[in-house]
């Protein structure tokens, strides 16, 4: 089995692109401020010089944690609408 070495240069430019993406998100929604944070405290530590590989790791974790939950609410969101939906166009007699 053979290991492969952290690399810093990818994640750096993981977290650029997943940083661009956040940017085109609403500013006002509060529902992606812990994960800008999270990406943002990612950003600073892959600058650092004397940032470990662990803990990039643990961070990336933390990161991966956060786009999960903000998934699970969009499909949530998803369905709401849906639903919402539905009901209106019962109403107006499309259903």
């Amino acid at each position: 089995m053979s290991t492969s070495e952290f690399d810093v240069g990818r994640a750096k430019r993981l977290v650029e692109e997943i940083s661009e993406n956040l940017a085109t998100l609403p500013k006002d929604s509060a529902k992606y401020a812990d994960l800008r944070a999270e990406v943002e405290d990612l950003r600073v530590m892959l600058a650092s010089a004397d940032a470990h590989p662990a803990e990039i790791g643990d961070k990336m974790k933390s990161v991966h944690g956060f786009f999960d939950q903000a998934a699970t609410e969009l499909r949530a969101d998803g369905i709401r609408a849906g639903i919402f939906l539905k009901e209106i166009g019962r109403m107006l007699g499309l259903d």
